[in-house]
Order: C-alpha cells, then sequence, then structure tokens
C-alpha cells in the first residue's frame, strides 16, 4: 500500500485500542450532535519535536478528535495509554505522568533501531529478522536516526497496582526479549523506556503498515518464556544482586564494580555515564544516604573519567533527579544493562559479538569491532556483499502484483558484476537459507525467475482479500519451495485456511 494512501486516524485508533475518548469532551467540532459526551478514559501525550521531547515541553491529549486535529505536527507521541496526564506549569506548556507507574493500559511494543554512521541496516532486513521469528510488525517507522518497529496487540493489556504492578512486569519481560531477539543482528536501542515516548506515524515516515498484523498478548507471552529458557536468560543474572532483603542497595557489588570503572563513557544506543550515575544515586537514596555523600560520590566517580567525565551541572541534575522522590530504587533492569556493558563480571554472551568494520580487530569495554578494507580497495568481493547486493538489485524490480523479476543468469551476472559460478552459489545459498526463491526454465524464452521472501510476504499482505488466494496458488506455482514461509504466515496469521505443500529443495530443478 502506498503511504500515501494510509488515513492515519485509522491507524491511530488501532493503536489507542478505544483508551481515549473519540471527541473531545468539551468544544468538539465532529462530535455528533445526539451523541453525549463520552465517560472518563486516559491520556495520551504528544511532543512537536525531539527536543522539546527532551524537556517534557508537549500536549496532554485525551481524545483521537485532539490528535485528528494535530495529524502531522507531532513528530512524538505515548502509544500507551496511562490514567492521567497534566502540566506542570501555569501556562500549560510542559506536561507530566508519562511514567510506568501512571499506565492504564499497553496498547503496543516498540523497539528503537539506531543505525549509526557505517552501520547498515534496511527495513528488508527488519523484514526478513521478522518473519525468522514468526511475527510481522504492525508497523515500520523510518526516522531520522534508523527506524522504529510497532507490534500492536489485537487487544489492550490492562495494567492493575495488584501484586506490585505485575501486569507492567510481564509485558516488560516480553518487551526485552523482543528487543534481545532483533539486537543479535539488528543495531537496537536496549536502553530506551518500554511504554513511555515513540515516534508518531506520520505521511512522510511510514515504511510499511499492515494492519492485521496484530498480536495476542497470551501468544507473546508464550513466546517470551520460550526465548528466554532457549537462551538462559534467567541462568545470566549474577548472583552479586541477590542482597537480603534488609541490605542496603547501596551495598550492592554492582555500584562497587560501577564505582571504580574509568572507563564508562556515552554512546548512543547504550547506557553511559549519564545513566550509571542516576542509577548509583538511586542506590543511595533507597539506602538512606543523604544526598550531599551521595553528590560527593558521583562527582569522584566522575573526576576519575578524566577527559570523558560529565560536566559538574550533569551530575548534580543527575543526583537531584534520582532524590527527587519520584523513584524507590535502582531497577534491576537498568542494572543488568549497565553491568553487561561496563562491569568487571560479563553478564551476557552478546557482549563481544563483531560488528563490521578495516583490518583487525579494536577492543570496547562492551564489544569487539572487526575492521576490514573498503570494497573499493579489495580485488574480491565478500559473499555476503554480492547477497547485500542482489537482495538490494531485487527490491527495485519488483511490485505488489508481480512480486518476482524474470531475467537470464548471464544477464544478472553481468549486472551485479559477480562471476557466474559464484552467482549459482549465492543463488542456492540464499534459497537454502529462505531469503529468496528462484526457479529455472530452459531453452528457448527461458530464463530465472527470481523473488525475495520480502516481496513475497508483502505480495500476500496487500494484494486485496478477493484474490489473494489466487496469488498464494500462483507464487507456489512458480516457487514451491516457499511452501514453508507461506504456510508460516498464513498460520500466525489467519489470512486464509489454504494449506501449501513443502518441497525438498532437492525436488525443484534450480539449474
Amino acid at each position: 500500500m502506498n503511504i500515501l494512501e494510509h488515513d492515519l486516524n485509522l491507524i491511530y485508533a488501532a493503536i489507542l485500542k478505544g483508551g481515549l475518548r473519540q471527541y473531545k469532551y468539551k468544544n468538539s467540532n465532529l462530535r455528533p450532535f445526539v451523541q453525549q459526551p463520552e465517560g472518563k478514559k486516559g491520556a495520551i501525550f504528544g511532543f512537536r519535536s525531539k527536543e522539546a521531547m527532551g524537556v517534557a515541553r508537549g500536549v496532554v491529549l485525551t481524545s483521537e478528535e485532539a490528535l485528528w486535529e494535530n495529524e502531522n505536527s507531532f513528530t512524538h507521541w505515548t502509544p500507551n495509554v496511562f490514567r492521567y496526564g497534566t502540566y506542570t506549569d501555569d501556562r500549560r506548556l510542559f506536561v507530566t505522568g508519562h511514567k510506568d507507574q501512571n499506565l492504564k493500559q499497553i496498547n503496543t511494543f516498540m523497539i528503537d533501531i539506531d543505525v549509526k554512521v557505517g552501520q547498515s541496516c534496511s527495513g528488508q532486513d527488519i523484514m526478513d529478522r521478522s518473519i525468522d521469528l514468526g511475527f510481522l510488525p504492525t508497523i515500520i517507522l523510518e526516522t531520522p536516526g534508523g527506524y522504529q518497529v510497532y507490534y500492536v496487540l489485537e487487544n489492550p493489556w490492562f495494567i492493575s497496582n495488584a501484586s506490585g504492578y505485575n501486569s507492567v512486569k510481564i509485558a516488560r519481560n516480553v518487551s526485552n526479549n523482543l528487543r534481545r531477539y532483533f539486537a543479535e543482528e539488528l543495531p537496537v536501542d536496549m536502553g530506551c523506556n518500554h511504554f513511555g515516548i515513540a515516534r508518531i506515524p506520520r505521511n512522510d515516515n511510514i515504511l510499511q503498515y499492515n494492519s492485521e498484523m496484530t498480536y495476542d498478548m497470551q501468544t507473546l507471552i508464550d513466546w517470551s518464556f520460550q526465548y528466554s529458557a532457549d537462551n538462559h536468560i534467567d541462568l545470566e543474572k549474577p548472583r552479586l544482586y541477590l542482597l537480603p532483603k534488609k541490605s542496603k542497595q547501596k551495598n550492592a557489588a554492582w555500584v562497587n564494580q560501577l564505582l571504580n570503572n574509568t572507563q564508562i563513557e556515552g554512546d548512543k544506543g547504550l547506557l553511559g555515564r549519564n545513566s550509571a550515575i542516576f542509577t548509583m544515586a538511586l542506590a543511595y537514596y533507597s539506602s538512606g544516604e543523604t544526598q550531599e555523600n551521595c553528590y560527593n560520590d558521583m562527582d569522584v566517580f566522575n573526576s576519575n573519567l578524566g577527559n570523558k567525565a560529565l560536566k559538574d551541572t550533569e551530575v548534580r541534575r543527575a543526583v537531584e533527579s534520582a532524590y527527587s522522590g519520584k523513584y524507590h530504587q535502582a531497577e534491576q533492569e537498568k542494572i543488568d544493562l549497565l553491568i553487561e556493558s561496563w562491569g568487571s563480571q560479563k553478564t551476557s554472551k552478546a557482549l563481544f559479538s563483531k560488528r563490521k568494520g578495516d583490518s583487525g580487530y579494536r577492543s570496547h569495554p562492551s564489544t569487539w569491532y572487526k575492521f576490514k578494507k573498503d570494497r573499493s580497495e579489495r580485488k574480491y568481493s565478500h559473499k555476503h556483499e554480492w547477497k547485500a547486493d542482489l537482495l538490494a538489485f531485487l527490491k527495485d524490480k519488483s511490485y505488489t502484483y508481480k512480486p518476482y523479476f524474470v531475467t537470464t543468469k548471464r544477464e544478472l551476472a553481468e549486472e551485479l558484476k559477480i562471476p557466474n559460478r559464484s552467482l549459482d552459489k549465492v543463488l542456492k545459498e540464499m534459497q537454502q537459507e529462505g531469503r529468496l526463491f528462484y526457479s529455472v526454465k530452459a531453452g528457448r524464452g527461458g530464463g530465472i525467475r527470481i523473488a525475495t521472501r520480502n516481496a513475497l510476504v508483502q505480495t500476500i499482505l496487500n494484494v486485496k482479500k478477493e484474490v489473494q488466494s489466487a496469488y498464494v496458488d500462483a507464487i507456489l506455482s512458480l516457487f514451491p519451495v516457499a511452501g514453508k514461509v507461506v504456510n508460516q504466515l498464513l498460520k500466525a496469521h489467519k489470512i486464509n485456511d489454504k494449506v501449501c505443500k513443502q518441497l525438498d529443495f532437492g525436488e525443484l530443478d534450480t539449474g
């Protein structure tokens, strides 16, 4: 579907799940005359720029009508609904209330993908990872720094304060595991708030929208539980966090590890100096330490960072925030992320993952970066680069009603500057990986028909319902080996009840 065809009002309604009034309580320009004002519902927050968001300068919204009036004027919002929202000043410029303790209902999970200079990530990479997961995104937004991925629920997950907000804890576990899954291959920001502010869908940032892709919360909980078991996530938490109930959080070993680390710095998508000071200050606050003693220790810690030290005003601001009374103690989730990045006892198997970059490895407190020569300086290309070239080429050759491209192997090899034998290997490997599908017809009028997995999935999602079944038949007649992918899509999202035959790769004549 073309981005311009999206009705933002319908998208907002699909995300908000009835958490706001449809029309303004007072001064509505749209509410039918005979309809009485709706009862009390929740509130969300809107922000007109990232800078405004950073200082909480925004608007409290209690109706969908207020969103309609501001179409394409907000850059950020809170897609999950809070019990109330209010202003902190008489001029009604600065807002408050977007905290987890004030959540009324969770409507969606968000994954923030930050693409730094030198990194590569595309919408197709996100879709490929999602198809492997078995859950396709409801919305993918393209942002100035990367992407934001929405997984919208079928029904809202209502929040109760019973049992210490266990419903929030359960949702946070799901959110954490979704982020961990995507972070295995993509540059995910693990530190941003799970249910707070996100980019808002606009006509200029919607890369993809699949209205049918909504998810039952219990299904996501079951997946999350299995993912945790498969990855031994609970077993990775070190015992040094497990203190007797009466012990002071300030005396935990993680505080000592952070205080004595002189290498902590700031980086996009990574919890750094500010987060470390704020989290340690919360531990001091919960332990009954005076604010003065806390500041003195944080000042020493900051000074030991040398040329990476923060300004004194930033240190004081972090300590004052921790002692503001808005927080109880340091959150386990933030502690885990900080220790994974900067602790002396590593807790995550992903800490020493390899990243692309020139020759050799360079160490970093939380990552190993591998650097290689620029492609223009090398005589031969790497296989993964040929694969990327092929996917990029095919992306421009497909569209909804014809997701495959017809050519010859010779033309394809010449276009992409790939040796013929190497092209054969790349095609077979990528088909075995499930990233693309192809079939070869020999003789006169023959050639190769080739389609990416992403293009086939998009075709099934985007064609009209009355012709969807016929398109599935057509796709499978050309690419029988795609049956597994199609079956997975149909089963997960109940698009129809068609059963597809899955063939072994050996049954196909792949040339």
